[in-house]
């Protein structure tokens, strides 16, 4: 049985909204019943009609249900009945007799098979066309968005033209033009660079002007890769394609035989979510596999308020296989098939200092130089404050910068966490700054 501490149910919850209806659930005055066994945790609350919601939460492989009418995943009462059962666990009644709704749940769960069945093998021909349709169809696109790609080339060339300087005069609004330009071009990838002009402080110290330039640097690298596509390696081809856009449909990469596949238990390094202007939620799981020593990005997205399934618990070690999109730099995966998550798990080998992890990140950018979010563990960091400042500072005294947006309560839970002594820390290296994802306290794994 895995018990989650409320850390990382709190990043199983949809949105803050349902988070703080869960924790106002937590208390046990106001269920009906609960219990738990080793596999499952099951309760009943009164809603608002005269049957009791009737909840329930498989241990092993962690996953919810529940009878209320809720679009959300989990929903309230879900996450309200595992708060309450991490902090008042003595309070539960242990049994193997389960209800006849939460074990019809769980043995049609069990019956399900832990792998996907693979499908017959095309035979020589059908693959030839599949491949040859497919890259008639990339052609295509490609084709579409060459007006576009023409475009924005002319136009980075007149914003450096320009000089730098006048970068701080323009508005937002002339970002999110040449940005919307690129969207109806076909190229949202385009679009999402140029809107990282946006981000830019422009108005605090003098980096600004290095930021702009190695913005502008990598689109015109991609555009020109996009210009001289065809002389470009097969996975380079693939890089460019993903990052203007054209992106590879899940249900084929999954279903390709010549995709990279890995089976390892995977420790979830942590989970970001965030919601765009266009009330889009992307969500990114970090991971890293304990035995192929690779780090791996599960994207998932969802349109206002619809749910995304979460195959993994961050802070967890979860056993699955993954199934790696093509390319240079090969991080972003998607899940084939997961099965148990365990709470246990050892401290991996760690980069001993900056200097490590600079030449690493350097090696990364040779083959993948727009790389950005390079996930990463070094070893003894302390937080410590330089410039008025926030930094991390390694063994050897280097530090490097927190980003000046940096959440503050995330950055008090660090120095709690730290208690002024040195701690292990996986993070992610963004351009040039460093954004934790969790510590390790007392060999136990704290996500932030």
């Amino acid at each position: 049985m895995n018990q989650l501490t409320e850390e990382q149910i709190a990043q199983l919850s949809p949105d803050t909204a349902s988070l703080a209806a869960g924790k106002g659930l937590a208390g046990t005055s106001k269920w009906v019943s609960f219990a738990y066994n080793e596999r499952v945790l099951w309760g009943e609350i009164k809603g608002s009609g005269s049957t009791p919601y009737r909840s329930q939460i498989d241990l092993t492989n962690t996953a919810f249900k529940c009878s209320c009418p809720s679009r959300k995943f989990p929903c309230k009462h879900g996450l309200g009945l595992y708060l309450m059962f991490t902090r008042n666990f003595a309070d539960f009644t242990k049994t193997e007799n389960e209800p006849v709704w939460v074990k019809e749940w769980m043995d049609k769960r069990a019956s399900k098979p832990a792998t996907t069945e693979p499908k017959p093998e095309a035979d020589v021909e059908t693959v030839a066309k599949q491949a040859k349709a497919k890259e008639k169809r990339q052609n295509k696109r490609l084709e579409e968005i060459a007006g576009g790609v023409a475009e924005l080339d002319l136009w980075v060339k007149d914003l450096l033209r320009g000089g730098l300087l006048a970068f701080p005069e323009k508005g937002p609004q002339f970002w999110k033009k040449t940005a919307a330009r690129m969207v109806d071009a076909k190229a949202p990838g385009l679009g999402n660079m140029v809107k990282e002009f946006q981000e830019i402080n422009y108005f605090s110290g003098n980096t600004w002007q290095g930021e702009a330039l190695q913005q502008a640097t990598k689109i015109f690298m991609l555009l020109e890769g996009v210009k001289n596509i065809d002389a470009l390696p097969t996975l380079v081809q693939e890089d460019v394609k993903s990052l203007i856009g054209i992106s590879r449909n899940q249900k084929e990469l999954l279903e390709d035989a010549a995709a990279e596949k890995i089976k390892d238990i995977w420790l979830v390094l942590g989970r970001q979510r965030e919601v765009n202007d266009e009330d889009l939620t992307i969500q990114r799981d970090w991971l890293y596999g304990t035995q192929s020593k690779r780090f791996a990005l599960i994207l998932n997205f969802a349109y206002r308020s619809a749910p995304i399934q979460n195959l993994v618990v961050p802070g967890t070690a979860t056993q699955a296989e993954l199934v790696f999109y093509p390319g240079n730099y090969p991080l972003r995966a998607a899940i084939k098939m997961v099965g148990s998550n365990s709470t246990q798990f050892s401290i991996p080998e760690m980069f001993a200092n900056w200097d490590a992890v600079q030449e690493y990140y350097t090696q990364i950018l040779s083959k993948f130089p727009w790389a950005d979010n390079i996930p990463l563990f070094v070893k003894d960091l302390l937080p410590v404050t330089h410039a008025s400042k926030w930094h991390l500072r390694d063994s050897d005294g280097y530090i490097m910068p927190l980003p000046a947006d940096f959440d503050i309560q995330k950055l008090y839970q660090i120095l709690a966490l730290s208690g002024g002594t040195s701690v292990h820390m996986s993070f992610l290296q963004q351009k040039d700054t460093v954004v934790p994802l969790g510590v390790w306290v007392e060999g136990k794994y704290k996500l932030i």
